[in-house]
């Protein structure tokens, strides 16, 4: 994680940090959090894309073993957040396959870099390692806050 976080950005994650940002006991909470934090309390403005937050909980509730009821506050609290819930439209869509057939980069990953495209967001955070070729040449920058040695002992879900 950068020692400041960027103000005044927009930020897109994927549906790990958002579950990771939602659960306080989980290990890479502390490193996540901020970026979230930042979004809902600061300056910055967060995107969530709309199926994220039914997933994210699922994530939760199954891998994190978080209480379902806890896990469906904190979701409700997201999504009753000043976080910008956003949608996939065809576009979006075709753009994804556009992008994972230029970039030899699977469809999840290049999904995300389609609505990064189509909501103008300016950071792209995500638990994934592997997204500094796919945003080379994007107006979006790519940012894991999980440290290496944290990642390797994470659960987490593609998509």
């Amino acid at each position: 994680m950068p020692d400041s976080l960027p103000t005044e950005v927009t930020v897109l994650t994927d549906v790990n940090v958002l579950a990771i940002a939602l659960t306080e006991d989980h290990p890479a909470h502390k490193d996540v959090f901020p970026w979230i934090q930042n979004a809902l309390d600061g300056p910055n403005v967060l995107l969530v894309f709309d199926y994220y937050p039914l997933r994210a909980r699922y994530l939760m509730t199954s891998n994190f073993g978080v209480d379902d009821v806890a896990a469906r506050n904190a979701i409700q609290s997201l999504v009753r957040s000043p976080a910008r819930i956003i949608s996939a439209t065809e576009t979006t869509l075709l753009k994804a396959y556009e992008i994972s057939a230029a970039k030899n980069h699977d469809v999840y990953d290049s999904f995300i870099v389609a609505l990064a495209r189509a909501y103008d967001a300016d950071y792209l955070v995500t638990t994934d390692r592997d997204f500094d070729d796919l945003c080379e040449g994007e107006d979006v920058k790519y940012a894991n806050p999980i440290p290496a040695e944290k990642h390797e002992k994470l659960t987490l879900i593609d998509g």
